[in-house]
């Protein structure tokens, strides 16, 4: 081990500078790159718009509320009560709403490195200072984390408050030899414990109220947590009915806190509908059926009792969850290619550099001849935070496993940590340096990739995806409207009213006495989203506006006589024509 290798002046030195960067990373343009909002965005904006004017929501209800409607999605109130500030400060765009989100990878960079710390905190084969650093910098250059980091999904605030709540767990724990030094008392010591545990469950609250499938993974963690210093605390001799106590009270506390908190959100009129709305996707759970799947497997193998063994419904279905699983487990996407979604990855980095893949072997060797019960822990949160993303049917899922970013990073670290003493401590230091000077070049050549790719080709890469030009076209419509009897929305995506309503000259008022069919608007003044009668066009006297995406609204024209007044088209960052405008009559 390194023992003072490190000076508390140089460590906040490259403290700092992991933070600067970081924060560079994730705040550079970042209301440019993504080159556009999603829906999901787009939706939240608008609450976030209506809310910081009026204190209630695009619905009229109140701000305060624990599940909003949105668009019929139904999303939970954190990420835009924080967008709400954020708009309120800055107004109404892209970096407003995505700040939230930045915020918290810069948050998660500090959070990660501080749970490394802890865990190891009296391990002799890492300096936990060095591993702490280590970690900090795996998840400050992470594509993975990069890319969430920049984008407003609820679920990479969750995991945030996620690893919040866990390095508070932590520190109780590493506190409770301090806090037994002072001489006060052993009530205050226990109060003073139980409050930090509540404190614990209410950032596990936190977490759920930003993202539903968190309320599934926050409370398997928090026990293996309490079993990792439970078998601590065993290695001290500690009295077998001490450990039982302990690990009851440890658990008990928080998790009681935990659900108790979560009542309202279930209390909520909107809870039921909320469920039966996610329920819906597409998942293991109702793509398939099993039970007329294992009737037909038994009897093409003979229907024996072998056969209703390992054909039952319930086993199929595991099956299915242990293929997904392994989906996610895959080098390929952790560190070569990652989310096929370009929402969620660039298609051509993975996870993490690709340069860390042996690093990652290597953490995850040493953790198991160094840290047996470390990389118990460790493992259990990666394996636990995968449960969410393995259900649905499109794996790997990287925004629903964004709970698995900080133990991989910290095993990461790990291995990096181990490889440095190494070239520290060894009696041939030249050739561990000079490998560790190739790594560093390899990883800043392999980083510099990703941030060349993530700014300079992915923006016209990911354009669709992004729904770019959905903004300009809302913008033309909101400035063309006046001059039109009626404009009529080719409903080429239902949701599109959502950028009319954030980036329209519409008041927050008028947006939440806007009439609304399952929380959707269909209809805004003159603009009606839906078909165009085309066949109308010759005897129509009035002067009309359409709108609509590029191939159809010429394949209309064509087979019209009727020439439009005049025409606008609208190209996305790749070049593409989206949307074609034109307008009739004079």
């Amino acid at each position: 081990m390194i023992s003072n290798e490190m000076t508390d002046k140089l460590f906040l030195k490259i403290f700092l500078l992991i933070i600067l960067v970081g924060s560079f990373l994730r705040i550079s343009g970042l209301g440019k790159i993504p080159v556009s909002l999603y829906w999901d965005e787009a939706a939240m904006l608008v609450d976030a718009k209506v809310v910081s004017a009026t204190g209630h929501d695009m619905h009229g209800n109140p701000w305060y509320q624990l599940i909003y409607p949105s668009y019929g999605d139904y999303k939970l109130p954190v990420y835009i009560w924080l967008a709400t500030l954020s708009v309120k400060i800055m107004g109404v765009n892209e970096f407003a709403i995505r700040l939230p989100s930045a915020l918290a990878g810069i948050g998660t960079i500090i959070s990660a490195g501080y749970i490394a710390r802890l865990l190891f905190k009296d391990s002799r084969k890492v300096d936990p200072k060095i591993l702490q650093l280590l970690t900090m910098s795996v998840v400050a250059f992470s594509p993975w984390s990069i890319l969430f980091s920049r984008t407003a999904f609820e679920g990479h605030l969750a995991q945030f408050f996620v690893s919040l709540s866990i390095a508070f767990l932590l520190w109780i724990y590493s506190s409770i030899g301090q806090i037994k030094k002072i001489q006060i008392g052993i009530n205050l010591d226990t109060f003073l414990i139980l409050f930090n545990l509540l404190i614990v469950a209410v950032l596990g609250a936190i977490a759920t109220y930003t993202y539903f499938s968190v309320r599934f993974v926050w409370p398997v963690i928090v026990i293996v947590l309490q079993l990792f210093f439970s078998l601590k605390l065993a290695a001290n001799d500690i009295k077998v009915k001490e450990l039982i106590k302990n690990f009851l009270v440890g658990s008990a506390i928080p998790l009681l806190t935990f659900f108790i908190m979560l009542v309202p959100m279930m209390k909520s009129p909107l809870y039921e509908a909320s469920n039966q709305f996610r329920y819906s996707t597409s998942s293991i759970l109702n793509s398939k059926d099993y039970a007329l799947l294992s009737n037909k497997l038994r009897e093409q193998a003979g229907n024996t009792f072998i056969d209703r063994l390992f054909f039952h419904r319930h086993l199929l279905a595991f099956k299915e969850l242990v293929i997904n699983y392994t989906d996610h487990l895959s080098f390929n996407y952790m560190f070569v290619n990652g989310d096929s979604n370009l929402r969620h990855g660039t298609t051509s980095h993975g996870l993490f550099l690709v340069i860390l893949l042996p690093i990652f072997i290597y953490g995850l060797f040493k953790l198991f001849l160094n840290n047996k019960r470390a990389l118990l822990v460790l493992i259990c949160w990666w394996l636990i935070a995968l449960l969410p993303a393995s259900v649905p049917e499109t794996t790997p899922h990287a925004l629903r496993s964004l709970n698995a970013l900080v133990p991989l990073s910290i095993i990461i670290g790990y291995g990096l940590a181990q490889f440095i003493q190494l070239s520290l401590i060894r009696s041939n230091k030249f050739k561990y340096r000079l490998f560790l000077s190739i790594l560093s070049l390899l990883a800043l050549i392999n980083f510099g990739h990703f941030y060349n790719h993530y700014h300079n080709h992915y923006p016209a890469q990911s354009a669709r995806d992004w729904q770019d030009g959905y903004k300009k076209l809302a913008l033309l419509i909101d400035q063309n409207k006046s001059q039109a009897v009626t404009l009529w929305m080719d409903p080429f995506e239902e949701r599109f009213y959502l950028w009319l309503l954030a980036f329209g000259s519409y008041t927050p008022e008028e947006i939440q006495q806007l009439p609304k069919v399952d929380y959707r608007v269909t209809k805004i003044d003159n603009i009606n989203i839906a078909y165009f009668d085309w066949e109308s066009l010759p005897t129509n006297p009035y002067k009309i506006i359409v709108a609509g995406e590029t191939k159809n609204i010429k394949n209309k024209l064509m087979t019209n006589d009727t020439e439009p007044y005049w025409t606008k088209e609208i190209f996305s960052r790749d070049a593409v024509s989206r949307f074609l405008v034109v307008e009739f009559g004079e």
